[in-house]
């Protein structure tokens, strides 16, 4: 019988020790979680993207773990130390990081946690090795390097930004491939010329921080030619001190015929004009300015319409066709605007006045009889495409 109490006293002891161990490791933990919420980390300035909106949408926790990865993630580490966090937490993290740092395509925020008391080592998973990275990142910054460089004038911001836009246009094409993640990366989008607008919207924002332009990925959907709501990607960015929405991939449709077009529709855009077609937008983005919007600073809007505009629709054409174009894309006001503007010049055959008027600034020969528009259901858009002789 003492044995027995002995023994029962000893297991008693024994679950008690074991059971302050675990409560005083669970205070640890708590204490620790704790400390890192109340504690807000500074923005890593000295690595990766030079501004990071998502990064400041984390809660103080979250903002810890993006730290802790990002300054280790470069040199392809096994495991990293990391705060306590759940597994949405993580993803929440993961997201920030790959939108704020698109450089990091070799990462693709994926991994596991394996928690030993109050430690938490997180081993990320590699879409590609350290010495492939290495390759392919000097590849990447050649094709930086080179489009920096032919910049005709890196202190205008909207010229800079056009340029951008302009050369991602020509040098990519839209493809996506499903489960490939090259196809979402900057490596995609400005080395192979293949990317989906994932692909696209990293190259615009990796490309215009390192001309010093802030500019940011946005998240959201958008209504696809069938009429049907997708996911999509494109960019918000400041330009000189306001801010617009930018979209390169829908600035470079494939045509019906298969050729490729350069559009400049969604190049600085505010929240009135996206909505038409993008929606459940996220990042937070206040875009209300207007002023470098792209036709609006070339001149190729209207915020009224009647006759006495003719003169500067038929110089706008003839500039165009003076610059080897063979067609003038001008924006309205409003849908009554743009209406009002198609039913003079198509009903009642003011357009023939315009054609007139243009044939007299350009050297360049056309069909009077020929013209016809192209429209954008939905938005107070024409084209004006001219049949060359």
């Amino acid at each position: 019988m003492k044995k027995f109490l002995s023994l029962l006293l000893s297991v008693v002891f024994a679950l008690t020790g074991f059971a302050a161990a675990f409560a005083l490791c669970n205070y640890a933990l708590n204490y620790s979680q704790s400390k890192y919420e109340k504690e807000p980390p500074s923005e890593l300035t000295d690595i990766g993207s030079p501004n990071k909106v998502y990064f400041n949408e984390l809660s103080n926790v979250e903002k810890h773990v993006y730290n802790a990865i990002l300054s280790e993630i470069y040199d392809f580490p096994d495991s990293i130390t990391i705060p306590q966090v759940t597994e949405v937490q993580l993803r929440n993290v993961n997201s920030a990081l790959l939108y704020d740092n698109p450089e990091i395509f070799f990462y693709g925020g994926e991994g596991h946690l394996i928690s030993k008391l109050n430690r938490i080592s997180y081993f990320p998973e590699y879409i590609i090795s350290k010495s492939e990275y290495a390759i392919q990142k000097k590849k990447l910054d050649k094709v930086c390097e080179k489009v920096l460089s032919s910049l005709t004038n890196p202190e205008d911001e909207w010229q800079t930004e056009l340029e951008i836009h302009d050369y991602i246009i020509d040098n990519c094409r839209y493809e996506l491939v499903e489960g490939n993640h090259v196809y979402s990366s900057v490596y995609g989008a400005l080395v192979n010329g293949k990317a989906a607008c994932e692909g696209y919207s990293k190259a615009a924002k990796l490309l215009l921080n390192m001309a010093g332009i802030e500019c940011s990925v946005v998240c959201g959907n958008a209504v696809d030619e069938d009429g049907e709501s997708q996911k999509h990607m494109w960019n918000a960015v400041k330009i000189n001190g306001d801010c617009y929405y930018l979209d390169c991939t829908w600035d470079d449709p494939v045509s019906a015929d298969g050729s490729d077009t350069k559009l400049y529709d969604f190049f600085n855009i505010n929240e009135e004009m996206i909505s038409l077609s993008h929606s459940d937008i996220s990042g937070g983005f206040e875009c209300t300015a207007t002023a470098e919007n792209y036709y609006i600073k070339t001149g190729k809007y209207f915020e009224t319409y009647d006759r006495s505009d003719e003169k500067r629709l038929a110089k706008l054409l003839a500039d165009e066709l003076n610059g080897g174009s063979d067609s003038v894309r001008v924006l309205f006001g409003s849908l009554d605007v743009y209406n009002q503007a198609v039913d003079d010049l198509f009903s009642n055959k003011r357009i023939y006045n315009v054609l007139t008027m243009a044939s007299r600034e350009t050297d360049k020969k056309f069909s009077l009889n020929s013209v016809y528009r192209s429209e954008d259901c939905g938005r107070p858009m024409l084209s004006l495409v001219t049949e060359q002789k």
